[in-house]
């Protein structure tokens, strides 16, 4: 009957006497939210600046900017796999909020920027963060391993000797050496990663401690995650899916 009514009743007229327009239903969510990382699925690249933009945009409101972060996040988890060449523009899209020159930017994202940061770690093997060094370690599909500081959002080394993508990495506790694994070209190689020394005047690149030979069978499964855990200062030992493959030593 209220539908009966309603079409039947004379339709609304505006101040000049013209029709005035329907009224529009309101946006469905959901829609917005999958046509927003179907975007990110097929251009990520675009999808992670726009959202770096956003997230520091100071002329939006604070939940439009944690909104740029969360959606971050959301790619990350629709798409964990093919997400792994992408993996240093998301990291910097997250990190870019973090600018300590921007004090109430820092503040107000800083929660939304470390669950980000703690989604990566989680599902990435080939990410890694130091807590007493507040630095974070990517991996990348080109063989490069790059430093971030997150005291100041930067990159902060460049690790450059692996000829194929990393497929997992991990600080030494101490933050002051780290291990990279590539299965490709099946070597893990050791790092310096602390701040003293002849490593504080290289600039950006990173000096490599040794490399060593990794004879173990790798399964062909896709989606196997490779982890690397440290033994002992000197040694890692490496997983594939809880499952031990090996112990190695840092060379001398």
């Amino acid at each position: 009957a209220a539908a009966a009514a309603a079409a039947t009743r004379p339709a609304a007229q505006g101040s000049g006497g013209e029709e005035a327009p329907p009224p529009q239903p309101p946006p469905n969510r959901f829609l917005y939210h999958s046509a927003l990382i179907q975007v990110g699925v097929c251009e990520p690249s675009l999808f992670c600046a726009e959202m770096g933009a956003a997230a520091v945009r100071m002329g939006s409101p604070p939940r439009v900017r944690l909104a740029a972060v969360a959606y971050l996040i959301s790619l990350v988890k629709a798409r964990t796999a093919s997400l792994e060449p992408a993996l240093p523009l998301v990291v910097e899209a997250v990190l870019r909020p973090l600018d300590p020159s921007v004090p109430s930017l820092r503040e107000s994202s800083l929660g939304a920027s470390t669950t980000a940061l703690r989604e990566l770690v989680r599902r990435y093997p080939m990410v890694h963060f130091n807590q007493p060094t507040q630095r974070l370690a990517v991996g990348t599909a080109e063989g490069v391993v790059l430093l971030y500081d997150l005291r100041t959002a930067t990159k902060w080394r460049i690790l450059q000797g692996h000829e194929a993508a990393v497929t997992a990495l991990a600080f030494a506790p101490a933050g002051d050496t780290l291990a990279s694994f590539s299965a490709s070209e099946a070597s893990l190689r050791w790092w310096a990663a602390g701040s003293s020394g002849l490593f504080s005047f290289l600039g950006l690149q990173g000096s490599c401690l040794g490399v060593t030979r990794v004879d173990c069978a790798l399964p062909d499964a896709p989606g196997a995650r490779v982890k690397i855990e440290w033994a002992s200062p000197q040694s890692v030992g490496i997983t594939c899916d809880n499952e031990a493959l090996g112990f190695f030593t840092r060379p001398p």
